[in-house]
């Protein structure tokens, strides 16, 4: 593996999930060189509502590190231009968290990467000396409460590979945004697009307290579906549109009941993040985690990496800047957009040493899918 100017020898991974088999049939249209389309079919629907067993669900493990490429020099600032971005919201309707068990937790076994990964010291660095602060989402019960519930764990399937988890977040009305690599391998056009897609806000102990969401549609950058599953990746991100599930016999979309993120383009580097996700090599993956870190370098082609703990299934998780609720009197600075996501969670290091994590910066590509998402169904985005 190439050795970086840390003095260490590095590789990246995604920063997956993996456990059983299954393949599905998809319909899947490419969009010239740009963006890569799948939408859902009544077929896909029986067959994801019967795929995810409670053995199954269970049964998700981290992905073992795959050894990619080794990151380029650190660059100077990348982003140029002036940043889009939409605002988020809270929920529009109150609905209490329901008793849903997806599975029994006590039969989770994950394989501990390290035996000393199982310990977690907030306000920590690694061998990279990029500082973060890494804890469970304190108390458990705020994971429950917005902006917290608009994020979740994602379970999907790699035909004739195995089932895997990763994490993701509600950014519209029925939109849901994740890692590139969590919806296509990176190669294949529609024969690379994965299946069997589950999302479930709130995720904790293997319980589903606002519902298990199930994908109708499927949108990817062509920027990872072309770039043959390597990281990083200047575009690793993408987004799936849910169908809606009933409430009280009406049915309702998601982002009513979750409340959504908004986020915003280039702005990830020279900032301050709270990244979330269903980090394995935490808690087995059963709880909400947060990292909170700054940027710490900028690498090629178009990447940001920042301090934190997290591993396999944090992957998709959202990066957001101004996270949380103001206190009364609290003012904005220069730049005042609250919880916004700026960046996805997508690569790590094999070695658990250097303790960073990095993203795409959100540019065009982002703001393209976005739009491609949005307007696939009326009410998606408005």
């Amino acid at each position: 593996m190439k050795r970086t100017g840390f003095g260490i020898a590095t590789a990246l991974t995604l920063v997956a999930g993996l456990s059983t088999q299954s393949g599905q049939g998809l319909q899947a249209q490419a969009q010239e060189s740009q963006a890569l389309t799948l939408q859902f079919s009544q077929v896909d629907a029986q067959s994801t509502a019967s795929y995810w067993t409670a053995d199954r669900l269970a049964a998700a493990q981290p992905l073992r590190p795959i050894p990619a490429i080794a990151p380029r020099t650190e660059f100077e600032r990348q982003a140029q231009g002036t940043p889009q971005g939409a605002a988020g919201s809270a929920p529009s309707l109150s609905v209490q968290a329901a008793r849903n068990p997806l599975y029994n937790p006590a039969s989770v076994k994950i394989e501990a990467e390290r035996a000393a990964e199982s310990i977690v010291q907030p306000n920590d660095e690694g061998t990279f000396h990029a500082p973060y602060t890494s804890s469970r989402v304190t108390p458990l019960s705020a994971d429950l409460k917005y902006p917290y519930r608009a994020a979740g764990k994602l379970f999907f399937t790699i035909p004739g590979q195995g089932d895997f988890v990763c994490s993701a977040s509600v950014i519209q009305r029925r939109i849901v945004a994740t890692a590139g690599h969590c919806v296509h391998s990176g190669s294949g056009g529609a024969a690379g697009f994965h299946a069997n897609f589950l999302f479930v806000p709130a995720f904790r102990d293997g319980n589903a307290p606002l519902k298990a969401w199930r994908w109708s549609f499927a949108v990817v950058t062509g920027t990872w579906a072309t770039g043959g599953g390597a990281v990083p990746n200047a575009a690793d991100y993408a987004m799936l549109e849910v169908a809606d599930k009933t409430f009280d016999g009406v049915y309702r979309r998601i982002g009513e009941i979750t409340g959504w993120l908004g986020w915003q383009t280039l702005s990830l580097e020279r900032n301050h993040t709270t990244k979330l996700g269903y980090p394995c090599n935490i808690d087995s993956c059963q709880k909400m985690h947060q990292e909170l870190s700054n940027n710490f370098r900028n690498t090629s082609p178009n990447n940001v990496e920042y301090g934190s703990h997290s591993r396999g299934g944090s992957s998709g998780g959202p990066w957001i800047q101004n996270f949380g609720s103001a206190g009364v009197g609290q003012t904005g600075g220069l730049n005042p957009g609250s919880n916004r996501v700026v960046g996805i969670t997508s690569y790590g290091y094999v070695s658990t040493d250097p303790k960073v994590q990095g993203a795409s910066i959100l540019d065009n590509r982002w703001v393209k899918i976005f739009n491609i998402a949005c307007a696939h169904r009326a009410g998606n985005c408005s």
